[in-house]
């Protein structure tokens, strides 16, 4: 049991963040003047799977079994590799005004020794190096900001993944309980398109935006455990999707202003 909760926790979840962040990071370096926006739509991807997991999931079960659910869930990672490989990096502009592909050759045909001269020996190196590299950690916007995420995601991940077993037991039918995580998945994305709106705003200070959604945010699973109807904590998950929304993925367009 051990070694297969080992073996989810690194192929599943720090390939799932793998992916996530690379997609995040890229979509924003192609926008300046709507980057916030461009962060929240690229995020309700995840907002719309949590909407449509539940039933989905119970459907998928029902007709082929955990084997032939796990399969089909596996087939759908994997087209996480056919659209990322449609990503590229932005354009940058030449020193003539106009705009080339970053890794695109020089205009009397010499290509760019950072890009076409780099063995895998190299490559290896770097990677090591930059996953070595500690010191934005002394930033301490960038850090607070981290731990922050880090709490708050513990805190809505109990929710999501134990409210549907805990309102069962709590008496909730079955066919409610299952649909909280929905409720709280249409919130957070209804949350992440406003706290996008929100964030592109010239007079938004973005800092201000995270830290008033995150303390929200804990004063709201404070109240989680006193929770006992469907109602209660549907408005619960409504409420806390909204807030969690208002902050995840604005984080990495500005943390550090």
């Amino acid at each position: 049991m051990f070694a297969v909760l080992l073996y989810m926790f690194v192929c599943a979840g720090m390939g799932f963040n793998m992916v996530t962040l690379t997609s995040y990071v890229i979509v924003q370096q192609h926008f300046e003047k709507f980057r916030a926006l461009a962060a929240a739509i690229a995020a309700c991807g995840i907002s719309v799977g949590s909407l449509s997991s539940g039933p989905l999931l119970t459907a998928m079960l029902n007709a082929f079994q955990w084997r032939g659910t796990l399969l089909l869930m596996a087939a759908m990672v994997l087209n996480c590799c056919v659209f990322g490989a449609l990503y590229r990096p932005p354009p940058t502009k030449s020193p003539h005004g106009g705009r080339r592909h970053q890794t695109s050759s020089s205009s009397d045909g010499v290509r760019d020794k950072n890009s076409g001269d780099l063995t895998l020996r190299d490559t290896l190196g770097q990677v090591a190096r930059d996953l070595t590299n500690l010191s934005l950690f002394s930033n301490v916007p960038f850090t607070l900001v981290c731990i922050g995420t880090l709490t708050m995601n513990l805190g809505i991940m109990v929710f999501i993944y134990h409210t549907p077993s805990r309102a069962m037991f709590l008496g909730i039918e079955r066919r409610l309980a299952y649909l909280l995580p929905s409720v709280a998945g249409l919130a957070l994305l209804f949350g992440r398109i406003i706290g996008g709106i929100v964030g592109n705003l010239s007079c938004t200070n973005r800092l201000l935006q995270y830290g008033i959604s995150i303390v929200i945010g804990g004063f709201l699973l404070i109240l989680l455990g006193s929770l006992e109807s469907f109602t209660n904590l549907a408005v619960f998950g409504a409420a806390s999707g909204f807030v969690a929304g208002m902050l995840i993925r604005l984080l990495t367009v500005n943390y550090i202003e």
